[in-house]
């Protein structure tokens, strides 16, 4: 799911670009700032250019996740797209295909003279980023308030260790000091393989009341007709 820069601020637009025979070929990508050009940079492989381009604003400032060597992922402020620190590149790093940085708005039910009464559940989306918050009545005294749009601090990527096989594995990022220039990622789920979408589809975030965030997974397995057996991809 791209950015569409009627919610979003920032956004990208690819170009392939031919090399040298027996040379993969590249991706240009170029950055926008609403209508307006800011930055571009080329991307050493020649599929995933958008989808590897994920803006974000976080404590009132807006950066991107970007991968511009293929076996690693960086982060860039915005809007003037100055590269500030995260992976190396490595041979045997883990590819991103697909970033995702979860965005929510906090909705709070209470009731007129009822102060026990206090619901709480945050709403995640995949594109949206203005800050738009109201408050209404809906009924039977219940008071509804929707807070601002704010961004997780965790961001997720969807890739693979180069020629490992064909699917695409599910990691995740550390974004709590993305200001220095430090990106933190782990393999918190272990191994799995995602499904085939985008990846904000493939990954709902989701929290209510007093419950720890959490997430629904889309994942694929490979399984034995007759038997019903989980067939490691390895085997």
């Amino acid at each position: 799911m791209r950015a569409d820069p009627s919610v979003r601020r920032f956004r990208v637009t690819t170009k392939p670009k031919p090399n040298r025979p027996n040379q993969w070929d590249s991706t240009v990508v170029t950055i926008y700032d609403g209508d307006a050009e800011i930055g571009s940079y080329e991307r050493h492989y020649y599929r995933f250019g958008e989808e590897t381009f994920e803006p974000f604003e976080l404590d009132g400032s807006w950066y991107a996740l970007y991968s511009k060597d293929y076996t690693c992922t960086r982060i860039m402020t915005l809007p003037d797209c100055r590269d500030i620190g995260g992976e190396n590149p490595e041979s045997n790093g883990f590819c991103p295909v697909e970033l995702f940085v979860p965005r929510y708005r906090e909705r709070r039910w209470t009731k007129i003279g009822d102060p026990k009464y206090d619901r709480l559940w945050r709403k995640f989306e995949a594109e949206a980023y203005a800050l738009v918050e109201s408050e209404k009545e809906i009924g039977d005294g219940i008071l509804e308030t929707i807070g601002p749009w704010r961004t997780l601090d965790l961001a997720f990527v969807a890739g693979c260790i180069w020629g490992d096989d064909s699917s695409w594995k599910l990691q995740m990022f550390d974004l709590s000091r993305v200001a220095d220039g430090v990106l933190q990622r782990s393999e918190r789920f272990g191994f799995l393989e995602l499904g085939t979408m985008p990846l904000a589809k493939a990954v709902q975030c989701h929290r209510s009341d007093s419950q720890p965030l959490r997430a629904t997974i889309i994942r694929q397995e490979e399984r034995d007709l007759r038997s019903g057996v989980f067939i490691h991809p390895y085997d």
